[in-house]
């Protein structure tokens, strides 16, 4: 299971937990109250279904503080990768809102504030947009 403590106040917040069944933490990615665009620091990450793949939506929701970006990390917690900055064009976010894999392995982000979905392959390489929608959001 992962789960995220996302608002960063008096020294907490900011990271992403890996749970074992029994509530055991397995890894921590992220220190504790301390945000930034950095490979381990972020401002109140988010997971979703897709930590299964370890892929983050990492920004601050609601609002235009933040870092619009999607982070990719290795199954031991290794940064990989990241992509996007604010914005509305091919692989800029604005509110990202929710990941989700298709059966083709393509990532769709949720890009809420855009009135987007926008399409990525598994090396955040903008396959495609998708704008016949109000407002993405989705369960994570």
């Amino acid at each position: 299971m992962w789960i995220t403590d996302g608002q960063g106040k008096e020294g907490k917040g900011h990271q992403v937990f890996k749970f074992s069944p029994d509530g055991k933490v397995l890894m921590t990615l992220g220190k504790a109250g301390v945000g930034g665009d950095g490979r381990i620091h972020s401002i109140s990450p988010m997971t979703s279904p897709c930590a299964q793949r370890r892929y983050f939506r990492v920004g601050r929701p609601y609002s235009n503080m933040g870092n619009a970006r999607v982070v990719k990390f290795s199954k031991d917690g290794k940064f990989i990768m990241q992509w996007g900055k604010h914005g509305s064009g091919p692989g800029e976010f604005e509110v990202p809102h929710a990941l989700a894999f298709d059966s083709r392995g393509r990532l769709f982000v949720g890009d809420r504030a855009n009135n987007r979905v926008q399409i990525f392959d598994q090396d955040g390489k903008f396959i495609d947009q998708w704008k016949q929608f109000g407002r993405p959001a989705g369960c994570s």
